[in-house]
């Protein structure tokens, strides 16, 4: 979510500053890449004081993508010289963002006063990765529906879900919409170019901040090719409900049933 360009002005706002782009205007859910800069604002009445510690227009947050993660640098000139850095890493269990200071004062007559504004600086980053922990993530998923029959994969990984089944699919990534993404998902996945349709169902909640919806699919000619999955099957109505399938598609399946028979 961090790598999203709307995330940072909206939660910016959201803690008493703002946040814009600087340099080249994109969509709203345009990706973060590396060399754009995220300048930053704070409203007073709030309390943070950041355009007390240096001029707004030298507060920058400098980008760098790498794997689709990014890391931040909030970057301060005189009378401070002060580096403060926002890093995101992919763990097993998540994201883990760690939030680093750096500074030099001069003079140090005044080093408790900016150590006071630096130190707001650095949690007016970590309130925003707050605030983007809990912004809602979308998952697609595609019902390719052949002949009365839909197709579901069986999963290999994680360990806690493999041998389970699933509509293939996977996350909206920044800037996508959900037929792009699915669509994009589709063709990593099982290797085809899929026609994307109409919705199936309404969200369904994965978790608190995960929701998964899903959308009618045709497949464009190529026949499907286990690339994420180790086994595939065409399920009619009548045996949509013989495999495992995970808790969140389970909820799809009385859509599907009637789009089945």
């Amino acid at each position: 979510m961090l790598a999203r360009t709307d995330i940072w002005t909206r939660t910016a706002k959201a803690v008493g500053g703002y946040a814009d782009l600087c340099g080249e205007r994109r969509g709203e859910r345009a990706p973060l890449r590396t060399g754009d800069l995220i300048r930053f604002r704070s409203d007073r009445s709030k309390g943070f004081g950041l355009n007390a510690l240096i001029p707004a227009r030298s507060l920058i947050l400098s980008t760098t993508v790498t794997a689709g993660l990014p890391r931040f640098e909030l970057l301060a000139g005189p009378p401070t010289c002060c580096r403060i850095s926002l890093t995101t890493a992919s763990t097993g269990t998540g994201t883990l963002v760690t939030v680093e200071g750096q500074w030099e004062m001069r003079p140090r007559l005044f080093t408790s006063f900016y150590r006071r504004r630096i130190l707001a600086a650095g949690q007016l980053l970590l309130g925003i990765v707050r605030l983007a922990a809990a912004e809602t993530a979308v998952v697609v998923a595609g019902a390719i529906i052949e002949n009365g029959r839909v197709l579901a994969a069986r999963r290999t990984y994680p360990p806690v879900l493999a041998g389970k089944w699933e509509l293939p699919g996977g996350k909206v990534r920044p800037g996508e919409t959900d037929r792009v993404a699915l669509a994009r998902e589709l063709f990593e996945e099982l290797g085809v170019r899929a026609i994307i349709g109409e919705r199936v169902g309404t969200d369904v909640a994965v978790d608190a901040n995960l929701v998964l919806r899903c959308h009618r699919a045709q497949l464009g000619g190529a026949l499907p090719t286990p690339k994420d999955h180790d086994e595939f099957r065409w399920l009619g109505a009548a045996d949509l409900f013989s495999v495992e399938w995970l808790v969140s598609d389970q909820q799809i399946l009385p859509h599907l049933e009637v789009l089945l028979t």
